[in-house]
C-alpha cells in the first residue's frame, strides 16, 4: 500500500478522533445557553445560587483530583462588582513565599454580552468571605468570569490542580463566549 493511499485512509480516522475529543454538549440554565466540553460529567447543584455544577474529571479520567466547574447566579444586582470579586478571590491566594498572586484580567465578552475573565494560580483556600478558608491547597487555579447580563451577573467558576485547569482553559472560554439567550427569552 503506497504512503499516500495509507494517508488517505488514517488521515478520517485522526479526524473523527480529534472531533470526538472536542466535542460539545449543550446546556441550558435560567435563560441562557452555551456548551460544555463532552468530558465534564454534570452533577446535581449543591445549592440554589449554583445553576450549573460539573465534575472536570482528571486527565485521562483515571481517578485523580479532578477540578470543579460552577455557574453561581445570585439575583439582579446581587453578587457584588467586577473589582470587590477580583480583590476577594486574589485574597484567597498566595505564592510559593505567601506572597499575594496577581490576577490576570482579560475581557472576553462580546458587545451584546460582556464578560470578564479572572485567573489566579498559586496555594488556594477557598472561603465564601476574604482571605483563604481553612483547607489550603498547593499548585491550583481558579478561572473565574463576571458575564454581564440584564437579569444579573452570572459568575463561572473553575477551580482545582492547576495543571487541569490551564488544560481546561478553552473549555471555560469557549461557555463564557457561547452564553447566548434561548429562543424562548429572545423577543
Amino acid at each position: 500500500m503506497s504512503i499516500v493511499l495509507r494517508s488517505l485512509l488514517i488521515a478520517p480516522v485522526l479526524l473523527a478522533g480529534s472531533a470526538a475529543a472536542s466535542a460539545d454538549q449543550a446546556v441550558t440554565f435560567l435563560t441562557y445557553q452555551s456548551s460544555v466540553p463532552d468530558a465534564w460529567v454534570a452533577e446535581t447543584p449543591k445549592s440554589e445560587m449554583r445553576k450549573l455544577q460539573y465534575k472536570v474529571p482528571a486527565s485521562g479520567g483515571a481517578g485523580g483530583d479532578g477540578a470543579e466547574f460552577v455557574v453561581y447566579f445570585f439575583g439582579p444586582g446581587q453578587g457584588g462588582t467586577l473589582e470587590a470579586n477580583i480583590e476577594r478571590w486574589q485574597s484567597q491566594f498566595q505564592g510559593p513565599d505567601g506572597a499575594p498572586v496577581e490576577p490576570t484580567v482579560t475581557q472576553i465578552g462580546t458587545e451584546t454580552v460582556p464578560a470578564t475573565l479572572v485567573e489566579l494560580r498559586g496555594s488556594y483556600g477557598r472561603s465564601v468571605g476574604m482571605g483563604p478558608g481553612d483547607d489550603v491547597q498547593t499548585d491550583r487555579m481558579l478561572l473565574a468570569g463576571v458575564i454581564e447580563t440584564p437579569q444579573g451577573n452570572l459568575f463561572p467558576q473553575m477551580h482545582g490542580p492547576a495543571e487541569l485547569v490551564a488544560a481546561q482553559r478553552e473549555g471555560f472560554v469557549a461557555f463564557v463566549k457561547g452564553i447566548q439567550p434561548t429562543a424562548a427569552a429572545t423577543p
